[in-house]
């Protein structure tokens, strides 16, 4: 007999309505079941999905960061079971699932539905995790079709993310470059009476950089005499209300409210399908970098527990260089070709943020 809690208990105790959790801390007290087998009975359909700090693009592997944005509540027909809150640090050292999210509704059709939308409108993250790769399984003809074997991920390949076309894009990078100027006034320390983005005289367009998904967006704007913005792609914007933690905008008359949480450089978007993170990129680029060209990178954020290669050594394709430990698991890096090692930048024990260099291959020794 499995004695033990699964994971996915909540869902037996959306559709049957017994806490489960309750009841089995009654038999660790030495006290009897208020149930019999025959009082269970089932109504409905409950569907639960676990959102995990990993990169579905990226093998999956492990993802770190702070989480700046969580503003999920409880309602009737969904409910999260979650260990996290707004402003942790998500690091290395623990399981990697961040919450449980459980939709109830009176068909399947319907837990679905509730499910995704709940994931859609959610204002959560701040670093990769897989809620664009949930949301697209629940989008999937297939899933909801019931058609959900366990090679379903195999099978359909579902994408790591939801894809933008070009005036999504652009839609968020105008939403967070407004709300940013509105930033800079609440902020400011002398004139805060002047307006937003007011000028008195020719000025050229105000400008701001971002990065999103590995594209840099460039967003460029003007106040005009009516208080409205207008953009270099010609895009009339209005903003109704702006707060530190939301923005009331219409762009081109389509006129919608985002939660955006900042944290540095980087920004938490929301818009009609999730959220997004933006990178504000500097004006002026730092020389200052800890990647070294040409080497070979850390795929995920983790410890250094091993380097099996010493500098010189001459390596095969696919021999084991170095191994790093993310989230209670052990993962190998590997020679991408044939060479010599010729330098190595790490050392065990070391932390080491995504990307961060390793060590640099050389085909040839005497290179």
């Amino acid at each position: 007999m499995n004695t033990r809690l699964q994971v996915e208990h909540p869902v037996t105790e959306m559709v049957t309505g017994i806490d489960i959790v309750g009841e089995q801390i009654k038999i660790a007290q030495g006290k009897e079941l208020n149930i019999s087998q025959d009082d269970i009975q089932t109504e409905g359909h409950s569907i639960e999905a676990r959102i995990y700090a990993e990169d579905p693009d990226n093998n999956f592997l492990p993802s770190t960061g702070k989480l700046i944005a969580d503003n999920h509540t409880n309602k009737d027909d969904i409910r999260w079971d979650t260990g996290v809150e707004e402003g942790i640090e998500i690091g290395t050292d623990f399981d990697p699932m961040l919450a449980k999210v459980i939709a109830y509704g009176s068909t399947r059709g319907q837990a679905i539905e509730k499910l995704c939308r709940e994931l859609q409108s959610v204002h959560f993250g701040g670093f990769t995790n897989n809620i664009e790769f949930l949301i697209n399984i629940l989008r999937d003809k297939n899933f909801i079709a019931g058609k959900t074997t366990t090679d379903f991920i195999e099978l359909n390949q579902p994408t790591g993310h939801i894809s933008l076309d070009e005036s999504e894009l652009l839609s968020i990078g105008i939403t967070a470059s407004l709300w940013l100027q509105g930033l800079n006034r609440y902020s400011a320390t002398v004139q805060k009476h002047i307006p937003p983005g007011w000028h008195n005289a020719r000025l050229p367009n105000q400008r701001t950089l971002f990065e999103m998904e590995g594209e840099v967006l460039e967003i460029q704007y003007k106040r005009q005499r009516d208080g409205s913005f207008m953009t270099s792609n010609d895009n009339k914007v209005l903003i109704h209300d702006w707060q530190t933690n939301s923005i009331d905008i219409e762009i081109d008359g389509f006129r919608h409210q985002s939660n955006i949480s900042m944290n540095d450089d980087l920004l938490l978007v929301q818009h009609p399908q999730g959220s997004k993170i933006l990178t504000i990129l500097p004006r002026f680029k730092s020389s200052d970098s800890k990647l070294v060209k040409g080497s070979l990178v850390s795929p995920m954020p983790g410890k250094v527990i091993e380097i099996k290669v010493e500098q010189g050594q001459v390596v095969s394709r696919g021999e084991e260089l170095v191994v790093i430990e993310a989230m209670k698991m052990n993962h190998t890096i590997s020679a991408d070709q044939d060479g010599a090692v010729k330098e190595i930048f790490i050392k065990v024990g070391d932390q080491l943020d995504l990307g961060e260099s390793l060590l640099t291959l050389s085909k040839d020794e005497s290179e």
